[in-house]
């Protein structure tokens, strides 16, 4: 009798034993709380002023200044600004692609009045650098969207002509 006790006793012991390893708390990697994913770089807001305004945009729609606002739900929002009037905007989704090597990126933004493709890249700095160069592909102008094979200013006949550089806000 005394030996099964001792033997329910041992077992208890080592049963309890067992249950303060399980539950060390050496493989925490926090303090407790709780830490957000990091968001895409390009997610925020980001301005483009003077001479980062893409070219092709000046030329076409006078603009000097161009905002867009890309959220972590992929919705965007772009502010443009022609010289001398007043601010419109467009509002609609986005899907990124990460690129499997490298930080150029590809994009794909659906307004409701026409559909964009292109490439995006985040540079780091004070301030962060946005390069965006996306084509219109819906309604369809004959465009050809550049790649992050391809890589910025690829396009044979615009060159660098669109490419937009903002600074983040």
């Amino acid at each position: 009798m005394k030996m099964s006790l001792k033997y329910a006793l041992l077992m208890t012991l080592l049963i309890a034993m067992l249950g303060l390893v399980a539950c060390s708390d050496d493989d925490d990697d926090n303090d407790g709380t709780i830490i957000p994913p990091t968001p895409d770089a390009w997610v925020g807001e980001w301005l483009s002023t003077g001479a980062d305004v893409a070219p092709i945009l000046v030329t076409l729609f006078a603009y000097d200044s161009v905002r867009v606002t890309l959220n972590e739900n992929n919705t965007v929002q772009l502010d443009t600004h022609p010289a001398g009037g007043a601010w419109t905007s467009l509002s609609g989704v986005y899907t990124a692609t990460k690129s499997a090597s490298g930080d150029v990126h590809a994009i794909a933004i659906n307004y409701t009045a026409f559909e964009q493709e292109g490439i995006i890249q985040v540079i780091g700095g004070t301030p962060d650098k946005l390069w965006l160069e996306a084509v219109q592909t819906v309604p369809d102008i004959g465009a050809v969207p550049r790649t992050p094979a391809t890589g910025f200013g690829s396009d044979a006949g615009l060159g660098a002509l669109n490419i937009q550089k903002y600074d983040r806000q």
